[in-house]
């Protein structure tokens, strides 16, 4: 049965402050890319990963069908990732993370699809710590595909996720809605460094 819910996974990042290419960085023998890939599966009917141009990316065992995709906007960051990403999303939501989060809970990915359809919203943009988390977030690819399309091409606000939200219907669900599905908010916790690696590896035991 399908659940109108796809997964787009940016890969082709910089990875400046990592030091080398996230995706393929090990964790406990996996890379991160194949974590996140199965972290998010059994919530999606579909797996869209965004790569650089020319990236090689570990081969992935995963029970859903895997697109790969090379970003239209190589080295304009997330922003564009993101809207090369949606443009190829299939289904009616799509959940949007980085490579880098490897403790996604699924339940999660199934309770921001389920406020965005309660609420018709085009984002769903967890806020945790303070700070809004649009690389954990679900979107509406109809409606923001086209939106971060036009921020990327005129470069509107600094290419930013959120200023390309403008217009846009934007739920924001708090940590205390949040934790009913992750407890402990490890879907919000990335690798974007060697120490944040390690600090996970540590988490897991």
């Amino acid at each position: 049965m399908s659940r109108g819910l796809e997964a787009v996974i940016l890969a082709g990042g910089r990875s400046t402050r990592f030091g080398r290419d996230k995706a393929s960085a090990p964790l406990r023998g996996r890379p991160l890319l194949q974590w996140v890939a199965e972290a998010v599966a059994p919530a999606v009917d579909r797996l869209v990963i965004v790569r650089a141009p020319g990236q090689l990316l570990p081969p992935l065992d995963l029970p859903v069908p895997v697109d790969l995709v090379d970003d239209e906007f190589p080295g304009l960051g997330p922003l564009a990732g993101l809207a090369t990403g949606l443009a190829a999303v299939a289904a009616p939501l799509a959940f949007a993370c980085s490579c880098d989060a490897p403790l996604i809970a699924p339940a999660l990915l199934a309770r921001l699809a389920d406020i965005a359809r309660a609420a018709s919203a085009d984002v769903v943009c967890p806020r945790v710590g303070g700070y809004p988390q649009p690389l954990v977030a679900v979107y509406r690819p109809a409606t923001c595909a086209p939106a971060f399309r036009r921020a990327v091409e005129s470069g509107a606000g600094g290419l930013r996720i959120l200023a390309a939200y403008a217009g846009l219907r934007v739920v924001e669900p708090g940590e205390a809605e949040l934790r009913a599905v992750d407890p402990g908010l490890r879907s919000f916790l990335n690798a974007n460094t060697p120490d944040r690696l390690a600090e996970i590896d540590a988490l897991l035991g």
